[in-house]
């Protein structure tokens, strides 16, 4: 799982800081949903909306 920048890509787990438990938790929900391919930003992204979601309901 990578992320792009321009011409370059990371690791997933180098792209941003959070804890393990958290990243764990993201990783969990993209693979769940097929959202592997998806930039690592989509994917905090619909995991924050997902969460938002559900505190709500």
């Amino acid at each position: 799982m990578t992320t792009h920048k321009k011409n370059q890509t990371a690791i997933r787990r180098e792209a941003f800081r959070c804890t393990g438990a958290q990243l764990d938790a993201i990783l969990r929900f993209a693979e769940e949903r097929k959202l592997d391919d998806q930039p690592m930003h989509i994917v905090v992204a619909e995991y924050w909306r997902y969460q938002a979601h559900a505190k709500a309901a």
